[in-house]
């Protein structure tokens, strides 16, 4: 992948373990196929810094797989980037700047430059380096071996600086990530109850299960806590014994949150009452203005207690007693100090899994994008095109001579074939749209084989091949869509046909297991089987077999046309129906594709 893609000098780690949680990795992972496929690439990878190297850590491309987990010195990166044309979030290095350094550590795919001013050479560099808000390099994201052999146009460029965009946050969340949950560790003697409330699953939950404990152990009549925001803001809880009304504290806001910052920063716990005026940041106006507004709700004394995770100061729980005449304890001091470090965890779990929200909402708005896009694009091709094929079809009717009349006739079917790369486009674009409505209903696999049959039946008689079926008795239902189960396995049918030999046969099959056929109960399965004796699949063709416009590299294979498209609709329309495709192939052995869907 030209200079884009490290493939280094390993540092010992397991690359599958070595950087952040397997979420992460997923997510990042499907960032990377999606840069590349979308923005017509064939490879791309992701970088992510640790100290002066920059660590692979997701690529797309079967060339790139290994290089997961290999590293380059950011030092070297930034020479090429100082080299580079500035396209906005992306940085271009012409191989005719690339330096011999980055040559060390780089992929360089096998393939042939193309000639002209915007053709890619194997050693062009286009990457979109990924900062943090202070300008810091903290990743990267490369792409390589365009599939038209030519440099990006402005509009593969948008969708790779749109991916970049969401590259970063990804990256930059994840590293963030890492720091909290150092930060976060819970001591070891943090009390028991706040221990078991840690388990809900919002900071709301949180403080609703302990709250109440909290009080009581305390020997306290009421308890504030006060957890700061990511955006600055404050959101704040109240519980009192006897349901007293919430004080207001606007006046008190900024001391206390000042007092709360100092407070985590030296660990101090402040127990503050009349005979306990004096602490640490405390001005004497402001320790007036406190006890007037304590005497105002009828609280002798209050133990201030900051909560944080690491060194970052997340709010502040304040703990309340009637009387001063009973002393807050230094074991008391202790706990309270432990309890504040793990609700200090809750507010940093909180403010995390607000962030992964707002980044699935992201990703899920791309991937929204990705299928309007496709969707218009093939509309737009379609009108065009049915213009094509209805002047075509005016020529049929004209006097032609025989090599005009066969050259139409060769039009008509090339037109015809675009149509079907438009169609699988629409239906690739319906079914991996998630907002998409899916409304199932019970279906009939037994008839849906039946009538796949009867459709390709014709196809395999022209080259003598035999298509046979093993069907259960009576129906067989699953629940779905009609159109989109016949489609699938008429996708499978269609390729096992086509990567057959003349004279072969194929069988499809259908069963069921866990529960009879007749009203098959709860965690049943259906097994529905397409088998040929052709070409076969080679196991590093077999991992791509589910990406969009992936062709094989057996020349044998890629002799006969395709879209690239046929199986990716099928893994689709298995994955909406809730089951799963396997393939069990072996290179000149024939091919087994098994579809299983829950019964229904």
């Amino acid at each position: 992948m030209g200079d884009g893609v490290v493939q280094s000098r390993a540092r010992g780690t397991d690359a599958a373990d070595s950087w952040s949680d397997a979420p992460t990795r997923a997510s990042l992972q499907v960032l990377a196929e999606g840069a590349a496929t979308l923005a017509g690439f064939a490879q791309s990878a992701i970088s992510v810094r640790r100290g002066d190297q920059l660590e692979v850590v997701a690529t797309s491309g079967p060339e790139l797989a290994d290089l997961v987990g290999t590293w380059l010195p950011v030092e070297v990166l930034e020479k090429e980037l100082a080299k580079a044309d500035d396209w906005g979030d992306l940085r271009f290095v012409p191989h005719e700047r690339v330096g011999d350094e980055v040559l060390e550590y780089s992929h360089v795919p096998d393939l042939d430059p193309v000639a002209g001013p915007d053709g890619w050479h194997p050693l062009d560099l286009l990457a979109a380096p990924l900062y943090d808000d202070a300008g810091e390099l903290r990743g990267l994201l490369t792409v390589d071996a365009p599939v038209d052999g030519l440099r990006p146009g402005p509009h593969q460029r948008e969708v790779l600086a749109r991916y970049a965009d969401v590259a970063r946050s990804s990256v930059l969340l994840a590293l963030e990530r890492e720091v909290l949950s150092e930060r976060v560790r819970m001591a070891t003697e943090a009390r028991e109850m706040v221990r078991r409330a840690m388990g809900e699953s919002s900071l709301e939950r949180v403080i609703a299960a302990c709250r109440a404990a909290v009080v009581s152990s305390f020997d306290a009549v009421g308890m504030w806590l006060s957890a700061f925001e990511s955006d600055g803001t404050t959101s704040s809880t109240w519980f009192a014994e006897g349901g007293h009304g919430r004080p207001v504290l606007d006046e008190l806001d900024e001391v206390l949150v000042r007092l709360a910052h100092r407070y985590w920063a030296d660990q101090y716990v402040a127990h503050f009452s009349a005979s306990r005026a004096d602490h640490p940041g405390l001005e004497p106006e402001e320790a007036t203005q406190m006890l007037d507004f304590l005497d105002s709700i009828h609280i002798g004394s209050i133990l201030f207690v900051p909560l944080g995770a690491g060194l970052e100061c997340l709010g502040f729980l304040a703990l309340s007693r009637v009387s001063d005449n009973q002393a807050w304890t230094e074991v008391e001091y202790d706990a309270a100090l432990d309890i504040g470090r793990d609700l200090g965890r809750a507010v940093a779990n909180a403010r995390q899994r607000d962030a992964e929200r707002a980044l699935v909402t992201r990703l899920r708005d791309l991937d929204s994008y990705r299928s309007e896009l496709v969707s218009t694009v093939a509309h737009e091709l379609r009108n065009p095109l049915s213009s094509v094929v209805g002047n075509l079809e005016l020529l049929e009717d004209e006097t032609l001579t025989d090599h005009g009349r066969r050259s139409v006739e060769s039009a008509i079917r090339g037109a015809g074939r675009i149509e079907g790369v438009i169609d699988d486009l629409l239906t690739v674009a319906h079914v991996s749209d998630p907002d998409a409505a899916f409304d199932p209903v019970p279906v009939d696999l037994r008839q849906v084989v039946l009538d796949v049959e009867d459709e390709c039946a014709h196809a395999a008689a022209s080259r003598s091949i035999t298509l046979t079926r093993s069907l259960p008795a009576g129906s067989l239902l699953v629940p779905g869509r009609p159109d989109e189960l016949h489609r699938m396995l008429a996708n499978l049918v269609s390729n096992a046909l086509k990567y057959s030999e003349d004279g072969s046969s194929v069988a499809i099959g259908l069963a069921v297991d866990g529960a009879a056929v007749e009203g098959a109960g709860d965690g049943a399965r259906v097994a529905l089987s397409v088998v040929d004796h052709g070409l076969g699949i080679s196991e590093d063709d077999q991992a791509g077999l589910f990406r969009e416009f992936f062709r094989s590299r057996n020349p044998e294979a890629l002799s006969r046309p395709g879209s690239g498209l046929g199986l990716v609709i099928v893994d689709r329309i298995v994955r909406r129906h809730g089951g799963r495709i396997d393939v069990d192939s072996a290179l000149g052995a024939g091919t087994t594709m098994t579809v299983t869907l829950p019964a229904g």
